[in-house]
């Protein structure tokens, strides 16, 4: 009788794992994941700047060639206001789904033992993202004091699943684009006089100091780890309308992560089902709107895959489309009322037989109304078709005059 049910069990695990999904086949397990950012790092700054710490994780590891963000956008009013107090990418990220909703599940709600999540952050203003976690470190401090405490944690804890960000590059990017009129370094944070550089270097020292400890506690090699950073433009912090804001360096480093390897292409949203994969949970959010596990990136998964779609970098330029149509059409109707007559009647649904309006920065809330993100950016695409057609059609017809309207 031991025998039957030894032989049901091995049945069991065999059925298990054919009938598991392959992109959670290709994932190698490991014993826990760390998601390290410095905010506001350019992707760029890791050759640009010889940051030789993110350098060896390069080499050590797998990147994106082209990484996206949701449009950076930084709401503080609103439906958006009353859930986050961070920027628009952070809680996307930390669900891994676009459709952001009142109280969503993060990854750090689906471990099920406590001490087995911690957060460490050099600003306080992530704590919207912090509900869940088991150790919380939200500081307004430096990278130097914010690593000193994230040590200590490790000597203490070993999370299973650890959230980290450094602040200091950002706040140079910040200073950057907000320097005084006449500074040689404003808006350019490859300035030699700009305090991004030194930031920077700063920041990857800390990695370093991160890494080694990791090394000497013995839980370096058996450990995810996801480097990633949260939008810069080279002018400074992340412009919205800038394209180069909603890229970020993406590296993947752990056990049977390709080493020396690149993806082209990846989204935020990815992150997290790709973590949860690795550590065997559940991702948080999973179906409309949510990302995919990157199987791309472990040498047993199959080959960068072809057929992947470009939904979030093709959703930004909607956004940005939009935001300088709806500017054209307000400028249009300084002049010409029908212009102004079009934009409160596309915003209010109140064109007979026409899309549906836009949802865009200032209906983060609503995004999910769509159904699917596919949806979203189809709905998008044509009330932006409309708009086009629109501004073409009062460029092309002169504004009516007041006596014309008289006659």
């Amino acid at each position: 009788m031991r025998n039957f049910f030894a032989s049901l069990a091995i049945a069991a695990v065999a059925f298990g794992m054919s009938s598991m999904p392959r992109s959670v086949q290709a994932v190698e397990p490991a014993d826990r994941a760390v998601l390290f950012y410095f905010d506001g790092l350019h992707p760029d700054a890791i050759d640009r700047l010889d940051l030789p710490n993110l350098k060896k994780l390069k080499a050590e590891g797998t990147t994106v060639e082209e990484a996206v963000m949701t449009y950076p956008w930084h709401p503080t009013t609103g439906a958006y206001g009353l859930m986050h107090s961070t920027s628009l990418p952070n809680p996307i990220t930390m669900t891994g789904n676009l459709f952001l909703r009142p109280n969503q599940p993060m990854l750090q709600d689906k471990f099920p033992r406590k001490i087995d999540t911690a957060i460490a952050t050099g600003s306080k203003a992530y704590d919207s993202i912090s509900s869940g976690f088991d150790v919380v470190h939200l500081l307004d401090t430096s990278d130097a004091k914010l690593t000193d405490l994230i040590l200590t944690t490790l000597q203490r804890h070993d999370p299973r699943y650890f959230r980290i960000q450094l602040q200091d590059v950002g706040r140079a990017g910040y200073r950057t684009i907000n320097a005084p009129d006449g500074a040689p370094f404003q808006a350019d944070i490859w300035h030699p006089k700009s305090p991004y550089a030194a930031a920077a270097r700063e920041a990857d020292k800390q990695l370093g100091r991160f890494v080694a400890k990791m090394k000497e506690l013995g839980r370096w090699e058996n450990t995810f780890f996801v480097f990633m950073a949260d939008g810069q433009s080279r002018h400074g912090w992340h412009m919205p309308m800038d394209e180069e804001s909603w890229r970020t360096p993406m590296i993947f480093r752990g056990p049977g992560v390709r080493k020396g390897y690149t993806i082209p292409y990846a989204e935020i949203i990815d992150v997290v089902p790709t973590i949860a994969a690795v550590l065997k949970v559940d991702a948080p959010n999973p179906g409309p709107g949510s990302g995919r596990v990157l199987k791309e990136v472990f040498a047993n998964g199959p080959a960068t895959p072809t057929d992947v779609p470009r939904r979030m970098l093709r959703f930004n330029r909607q956004i940005k489309e939009y935001l300088l149509l709806t500017a054209e059409l307000r400028l249009l109707s300084d002049k010409d009322p029908r212009a102004d007559n079009v934009l409160m009647l596309e915003r209010n649904a109140l064109v007979p037989n026409k899309p549906a309006p836009f949802l865009g920065i200032e209906q983060i809330d609503r995004w999910h109304e769509a159904g699917s993100f596919d949806r979203l950016i189809e709905r998008n695409a044509a009330a932006l078709a409309y708009l086009r057609n629109q501004s073409e059609r009062f460029k092309k017809t002169p504004a009516p005059t007041a006596a014309s309207q008289s006659n």
